[in-house]
């Protein structure tokens, strides 16, 4: 396998340099050779910037020949030219490219401005920044003004559609307490955790719910492994850098921001109403219908859903001078759920000094962060119920005392009353966020200096659950009520020393440095049931009488992790045209064996800036040609606590001197080699920029090779003391393409229109998940059990095939007598598990989102499509519901009409499995900017954002935009919340 993979890396290697020289000879012949003549005439000058001080290694080419230099390190150069007429072409990473006229002289002062374009923005990397133009790694960057506009509560949702690579999945719809789902670069694990490592400001591992949008200034994310190799263990499934905004030095400012938005319903399931549940009663029980119809005309989903409104409000101020500044602020907002009951409101503050002593060596920056959040949770499981109910029953009965005044069905329907599951619960909770954060740079001689970075992330949880006396569900139970609490804490301190020096044409960059994290997290809970009124609901525990019953539960756990690591990096360039990027992390993680607590995680990279080659000076068309290749190893540690140590388990009783003694026996097998899974990384990739710019985008292609995959195998006993053990054994491979292309099509005074193409795919393969050498055996993994009365899985995953097949016999239609036909795979006339075939998988074959912004003096507007093909979708609505077999005591979908001669009922089968590919109008924003120039208002702007207002699928399911967490990714299963359109009107005001 290894021999493939080196020959695999040498090929790619020459694809790559092959490609580069013949890209370069292209290039020169569509110019065409410049018939020089023999020099005549030497030019000499000297390069400067706008504050006149010397660019070293800036290009100087005679347009239209093959005639180029450099400047020096003082900024001086001299080149020979073919007539005193000559023109001259300079350019230099992150400025303006500029042409002059010799005109006869012998000697020119050469001011470059600095360049508005993308090389010269400012990228984040790990532990420390780089100019866009010098990164060699695969690592995109936004900027507020790149942000997803309008009603966003996750931080995560800025990016969604606007990373190549990187999957956002919505998968809970409207549900205001849901995060969204991350996914970079496909999955790489099959046990592991798959999200990204967060830093914000710095703090490895910071809570995303903390930090207020509005503060926030750029995100960076590391999605190759020659970027995120320097944090180790936690880079394997990406990193995301939050950088938020800071005091500006010299200005005071006030700033205000709010919005209101209501929302619709997109989609909802289309069941039977009264009128057409009557007419089917007709139909399918002629003369029993007084059996079924209770004389109501309900819909069960619009008593228990209500039109959501949210508002948001935010206030910063920040100031300062030289020596001192500091920034302040602080929002409200609250999040209304469709469902009635359901809702998160949030407070958030902040506050950041700067500080500066000892003739401005020393620089302190505090950050002191609170986030305080109430929620209320939703009850999906009354969504279902909706949807099931019977819509000729009335929502209340009066005379039904025993059960609330809720009407109930003590008949033949499988359900429970959705209103009452929704009134007689309170299932709600707060967390409480608490970050503090001290970094301190002092600046030991120019260009070197010494830092230290502290910070303590304090949270706290805590929730109430209370099922009173006439919830449907239990019955007669008097109530049960729980509650519970919980805390974390993570305590970080890094020390490191960096060096930025530059030595005529080669500049050099390097940091290294010692980071120890800190982790620990307990819970109570306790349980009771048995009240005598519900009067105090979860809040008077020991009133209920399942205490003296001995059905009360209490139970409560700590569990902690340490975390502690040496890094460096070396980022070196010649002429900023070659460029050479190393770093390694040497690290030890608490959560591994004895024989395996430390790893090393090295990586490298390298970049070439071809168009500052002086074969290319003169290809006025290209304005930027770099080439990138890195290669770097990271690891995955979110495997939880304990996971190499033998734990025990409360077992039985027995009688010792008179006493009854609990027992301990084990629940797992200690593991002393555990370690993480290892993830190496190749990534090939290219930025260029045509038409100064007007064009400019980047590709890339990646190898991502995961072993040591994390598993839970079966053991003997003995030797093993438990029956199984988790161990590293398995392979996984992850290959991809991503491409990003921005464009301005028109820019003039008045008109600007900037549009931009995201497009990605990946495709997955489970190399090996057995080692018969070490005794572990697996032929195949059986994913996704359905159970009730299907009592089948979904989802298989066998050695050379990828993660997310669907698995299921193929439906060919309905024979004379309404029952399903499938194929007989194997031909022995009997349908079973030996006939399942692939139908399909759940991940997308490719990714592509296309946004569009135009400006019109003050106006500004902005749409953003996304769409996402190739994926699929097991409909398990369709599959329980679109046939009239649970007619009897279940409503069911209007569809079922569509098959009136399908006799059977729910089996799973290929015809449930659909092509979910989508197209969605994600954002519309009309903004318009106030012109103000007075001594109060700095700025003014109003706008109106429209979100997820429009989806093109054949998806036949509420909406096709699925989980893929797990390793049965794509059900749209019972506990689906619907999505809802956002329309919001918002105003920010600066003083």
């Amino acid at each position: 396998m290894m021999h493939h993979v080196n020959n695999l890396k040498k090929l790619l290697w020459k694809s790559f340099f092959s490609i580069t020289i013949l890209f370069a000879i292209l290039t020169i012949s569509t110019k065409g050779y410049a018939q020089v003549s023999p020099s005549s005439f030497k030019i000499s000058g000297k390069v400067v910037d706008a504050s006149g001080i010397a660019v070293s290694g800036a290009t100087i080419a005679e347009k239209g020949t093959l005639t180029a230099t450099a400047s020096e390190k003082d900024g001086s150069f001299s080149l020979p030219v073919s007539s005193s007429k000559a023109i001259l072409a300079i350019s230099f990473i992150g400025y303006e490219n500029k042409e002059i006229n010799i005109n006869g002289k012998k000697f020119l002062d050469v001011k470059l401005q600095l360049s508005s374009n993308e090389l010269s923005q400012v990228v984040v990397v790990g532990y420390g920044t780089q100019r866009k133009g010098e990164v060699t790694s695969a690592i995109t960057s936004l900027k507020t003004e790149d942000f997803n506009k309008g009603n966003i509560s996750d931080p995560v949702g800025l990016l969604q559609g606007k990373v190549a690579g990187l999957n956002i999945i919505n998968a809970a719809g409207g549900d205001p307490n849901s995060n969204l789902q991350i996914q970079l670069r496909g999955v790489s694990t099959l046990s592991g955790g798959t999200g990204p490592l967060i830093i914000i400001d710095g703090v490895l591992g910071s809570d995303l719910n903390s930090v207020n949008i509005e503060e926030i200034e750029s995100i960076d994310v590391l999605k190759d492994g020659s970027a995120a190799a320097i944090y180790g263990t936690r880079g394997t499934n990406g990193v995301i850098i939050i950088t938020t905004k800071k005091a500006k030095i010299g200005t005071h400012s006030l700033e205000f921001s709010t919005y209101a938005s209501t929302q619709t319903v997109t989609k909802k399931l289309r069941n039977l109403n009264a009128t057409e549940y009557r007419s089917l009663l007709k139909t399918l029980y002629p003369g029993r219908e007084g059996e079924f119809d209770h004389g109501a005309n309900t819909d069960w989903f619009k008593e228990i859903t209500r039109r959501p409104t949210d508002q948001y409000y935010n206030i910063a101020f920040s100031g300062g001078a030289e020596k001192f500044s500091y920034r302040a602020a602080i929002n409200y907002r609250t999040g209304m759920g469709l469902l009635k009951n359901n809702s998160n409101d949030r407070i958030q503050a902040k506050i950041s000094i700067s500080q500066k002593e000892f003739n401005n060596k020393l620089n302190i920056d505090y950050s002191l962060t609170y986030a305080h959040t109430n929620r209320k949770y939703a009850d999906t499981w009354a969504l279902q119920q909706a949807f099931r109910y019977n819509p000729t029953e009335p929502v209340y009965d009066t005379a039904n005392k025993a059960a609330g005044s809720y009407y109930r069905n003590a008949g033949p329907f499988d359900y429970y009353n959705p209103v009452a599951l929704i009134n007689e619960k309170t299932n709600e909770g707060s967390e409480d966020v608490l970050t503090g954060s001290a970094n301190l740079k002092y600046t030991i001689v120019k260009g070197v200096n010494f830092n230290v970075l502290g910070s303590i992330i304090r949270g706290s949880n805590e929730f109430g659950y209370y099922e009173g006396r006439y919830y449907p569900i239990g019955l007669g139970n008097n109530g049960t009520a729980a509650k519970g609490a919980g805390t974390n804490t993570s305590k970080l301190l890094e020390i490191s020393t960096d060096v930025r020096k530059s030595f005529g044409d080669h500049n050099l960059q390097a940091v290294a440095g010692y980071s120890y994290q800190d982790g620990s997290n307990s819970n109570i809970y306790a349980s009771n049931s048995n009240f005598d009124t519900d009067l105090f609901g979860y809040n008077n525990l020991g009133a209920g009488y399942g205490l003296s019953a001995g059905t009360a539960r209490l139970n409560s756990y700590k569990e902690a992790n340490k975390l502690i690591a040496f890094f460096g990096r070396l980022t070196y360039n010649y002429k900023n045209k070659y460029l050479f990027t190393a770093s390694a992390r040497y690290e030890g993680s608490s959560r591994f064996g004895t024989n395996n607590k430390w790893g090393t995680f090295p990586a490298v990279s390298v970049g070439w800036r071809v168009k500052e080659e002086g074969f290319l000076a003169n290809a006025q068309w290209l304005s930027e040609l770099k080439l990138r290749a890195g290669y770097g190893i990271t690891g995955n540690q979110d495997i939880g606590n304990y996971r190499s140590l033998q734990l025990l388990t409360t077992g039985g009783r027995f009688l010792y001197n008179g006493q009854w003694v609990t027992t301990y026996p084990p629940a797992s097998n200690p593991n002393p080699n555990l370690k993480w899974e290892r993830k190496a990384e190749l990534n090939i990739g290219a930025d260029f920029g045509i038409l100064k710019n007007k064009i400019s985008g980047s590709f890339d292609y990646y190898i991502r090779n995961t072993s040591d995959l994390l598993w839970t195998y079966s053991v003997p006993v003995p030797p093993n003391v438990y029956n199984q053990i988790y161990t590293n054994v398995g392979k996984m491979r992850n290959t991809g393409i991503e491409l990003t292309i921005n464009t301005k099509p028109v820019s003039t005074s008045n008109f600007n229109w900037n549009s931009s193409i995201i497009y990605s795919q990946n495709r997955n393969k489970l190399v090996s998940f057995s080692d018969t050498s070490r005794g572990y055996q697996l032929t195949d993994l059986k994913q996704g059990w359905l159970g009730s009365d299907l009592q089948t899985w979904t989802h298989q995953i066998i050695e050379g095939g990828p993660i997310g097949n669907f698995v299921a016999v193929v439906y060919k239609g309905i024979d004379k007598n309404g029952n399903a036909i499938f194929d007989d795979k194997n031909k022995d006339s009997v349908i079973t598990d030996a006939d399942r075939q692939v139908i399909a998988n759940a991940y997308p074959k490719f990714q592509l989102s296309f946004s569009n912004t135009f400006q019109y003096k003050n106006f500004d507007f902005n749409v953003f499509f996304r769409g996402v093909f190739g994926n699929h979708v097991l409909n398990m609505h369709r599959m329980y519901f679109e046939n009239y077999s649970y007619f009897s005591n279940k409503n069911i979908l209007l569809s079922a009409n569509d098959y009136p001669n399908f006799k059977g009922k729910a089996e799973y089968s290929s015809r449930y499995i659909e092509d979910a590919s989508y197209i969605k109008l994600d954002n519309i924003t009309l903004g318009y900017n106030f012109k103000v120039n007075n001594k109060v208002f700095k700025k003014a702007r109003i706008y109106i954002t429209g979100q997820q207002l429009m989806t093109i699928t054949k998806y036949k399911g509420v909406d096709p935009e699925i989980t893929l967490s797990g390793l049965n990714p794509g059900v749209d299963d019972y506990s689906y919340y619907p999505r809802t359109k956002k329309y919001t009107i918002g105003i920010n005001v600066g003083f």
